[in-house]
């Protein structure tokens, strides 16, 4: 027999078994993932109808005969509108009901969302739970499988309904229809066995082919490797292949990927924080962004009346302006070391002491203060002589401990300092307006700058969110 012919045999049964395995995993994996879907509706369903149950008309139901009442009529009225709302072909809710413990592990059932008739539960009827989970009243909480009782077959879940001052006092209960859950996951088979099937054939087909030109994939990943080392990060290997080969030229691309992201990722990082912190991050350090409290200074400048300014200038020109604006200063931010947090429309907030540590970071937060002002001063002569317009900014520096890191979800994060040092920095940006000033600092500040500045004080304030009074200073001219 052929080398060819072996090797095209083999891989058609190792096609065979691949294929095979993976669609058992991916069969038990989704079903999994399908049951902790609608396991989490049903919780859901739950949790939403308990928050909107009227607890105090509940517990004015305390006996027999009360469902013509109407606190009765307003519980049911709202379960029933749950219950419809939650009758689809994805989700299908059978019965939804409130029930009460009564002593000894038992319960009884309050309210029920089902019209008079077989299905219905009286006031006071015994909850029988057969092999389900005994209820507990704390959280909620749903079934960790099917439960099968004389009713039929069902997913249940249980919500605490709460009074007014958030103590439990009753559960609502959901039962979804299992069968409904059967048929999707009996769909998901039946999907994962073409699936796999469809995987097969192609794994027969890319079999024969491989053994007829086996060398011919790697000799264009080759090709490729070697013009991205040569720095062509754009190279892709085309290739449509169900195999190791598709794997490793899929893996190459990748590859090409991840190196134009990088250079994407560090031209983007230096926009933001400081080159230093750039390279750290890129490098894979561990923890740089992770989050932590620490001590910080604050920064906070803003363009003062730039509502007016805007009005009397064309949205070219504020927009022109406002880039020249934010370009100096952040400049000026990173050559000292601070990380932009983030923009506020007509300022922007900068953070120094972090990501990377910096002992002089109220020092430094000074200087950038400084050379702000003076950057004011350049930029505020043309709008003067080409606008008449005067450019005035207010800062605001606090130093203290703050959380700092990583905030956001998995589309989308932005590091950030939070916590009243970012709040005190802001008032004291806003007092600039009432003294007059164009920078106020705190005492903390003062201390941490050290020598080399020239600070005046000028009041002792409790800014709103400060319990203590506290001075704050301003730059001599």
């Amino acid at each position: 027999m052929r080398v060819r012919t072996q090797l095209a045999l083999a891989l058609s049964a190792l096609a065979g078994f691949t294929a095979a395995l993976i669609v058992t995993i991916h069969f038990f994996s989704d079903r999994a993932l399908l049951f902790r879907e609608i396991q989490s509706q049903v919780l859901s369903i739950a949790a939403t109808a308990a928050s909107q149950v009227d607890a105090a008309a509940h517990e004015r139901i305390r006996a027999a005969g009360q469902e013509s009442t109407p606190d009765y009529r307003a519980v049911q009225a709202t379960l029933r509108a749950i219950r419809d709302a939650n009758r689809r072909d994805d989700v299908h809710v059978r019965f939804i009901y409130t029930m009460r413990p009564v002593g000894d592990g038992k319960w009884i059932y309050v309210a029920d969302a089902e019209e008079p008739g077989p299905d219905f539960s009286p006031f006071g009827t015994s909850v029988e739970f057969d092999n389900r989970e005994p209820p507990h009243l704390d959280h909620p909480y749903a079934e960790k499988d099917f439960s099968h009782d004389s009713f039929g077959s069902w997913l249940s879940a249980n919500a605490p309904i709460r009074d007014a001052a958030g103590r439990p006092v009753a559960l609502l209960g959901v039962d979804l229809v299992a069968s409904e859950v059967q048929a999707q996951l009996n769909r998901l088979l039946w999907r994962g066995i073409d699936a796999g099937l469809f995987a097969l054939v192609i794994g027969v087909v890319g079999g024969l082919l491989i053994a007829r030109w086996f060398t011919e994939p790697l000799e264009r990943i080759d090709a490729t490797v070697r013009r991205i080392g040569a720095g062509e990060l754009g190279a892709e290997v085309k290739m449509n292949r169900r195999d190791e080969f598709g794997d490793l030229a899929a893996a190459v691309n990748q590859m090409g990927v991840a190196l134009r992201e990088r250079d994407a990722l560090k031209g983007a990082l230096v926009r933001y924080v400081s080159r230093e912190v750039a390279e750290e991050v890129l490098a894979g350090k561990s923890g740089v962004l992770k989050g932590t409290r620490k001590q910080i200074t604050v920064l906070i400048v803003d363009i003062r009346n730039f509502t007016a300014i805007s009005a009397r200038l064309e949205p070219e020109v504020v927009l022109e302006f406002l880039n020249r604006f934010f370009t100096r200063m952040i400049e000026i931010i990173f050559e000292h070391r601070g990380t932009l947090d983030k923009f506020l429309g007509d300022g922007c907030l900068a953070i120094f002491g972090a990501p990377l540590e910096d002992p002089e970071h109220p020092r430094n937060a000074v200087r950038v203060a400084q050379e702000m002002l003076a950057a004011c001063d350049d930029l505020g002569r043309d709008l003067r002589e080409h606008h008449g317009i005067e450019l005035r900014i207010g800062i605001g520096l606090h130093t203290g401990e703050a959380i700092v890191g990583d905030i956001g979800s998995d589309q989308r994060t932005e590091y950030t300092a939070i916590g009243d040092t970012v709040n005190v920095a802001s008032r004291l940006e806003t007092l600039n307006k009432e003294y007059g000033t164009r920078l106020l600092a705190s005492e903390a500040v003062v201390r941490g700058a050290g020598e080399g500045f020239t600070f005046r004080q000028v009041a002792e304030v409790a800014p709103r969110g400060v319990s203590q009074p506290m001075k704050i200073f301003t730059l001599a001219d």
